[in-house]
């Protein structure tokens, strides 16, 4: 199964150009930002990118590697890619919110707090 680091030079910008789109779509739904942002675990974040952007997560595991999706690799890909971009400082920097994913053992609390609505 290939994965994001798998890829290369050209071969990556091209990659990451057919990314972008798909990727923004899911990582700006309010749903999946609040799941991420309050530290849920991988497994519940696949779910609602599953449920919410079936046709962006599929776009996206197929662009990564070509190997048809079925019922039992679709959770395991979508959970890898998670965990990947989870751990890749780059990947964290460039999407802001990402670097809020957590994993089981992790804790759940917000790094920061928006106090703006205070300041009235």
């Amino acid at each position: 199964m290939k994965k994001l680091s798998d890829y290369k030079g050209e071969e990556a910008i091209e990659l990451w150009a057919d990314l972008i789109d798909p990727l923004t779509e899911i990582l700006g739904d309010e749903r999946v930002k609040d799941v991420v942002t309050r530290g849920k675990s991988r497994l519940e974040i696949a779910k609602t990118i599953l449920k919410d952007h079936k046709k962006e997560a599929t776009e996206i595991l197929l662009r990564i590697d070509p190997t048809p999706i079925n019922g039992l690799n679709i959770l395991l890909r979508l959970i890898g890619l998670l965990g990947e971009m989870s751990t890749s400082e780059e990947i964290k920097s460039f999407f802001g919110f990402a670097e809020q994913v957590k994993t089981d053992e992790e804790s759940s609390g917000l790094p920061t707090a928006n106090t703006e609505a205070n300041e009235n």
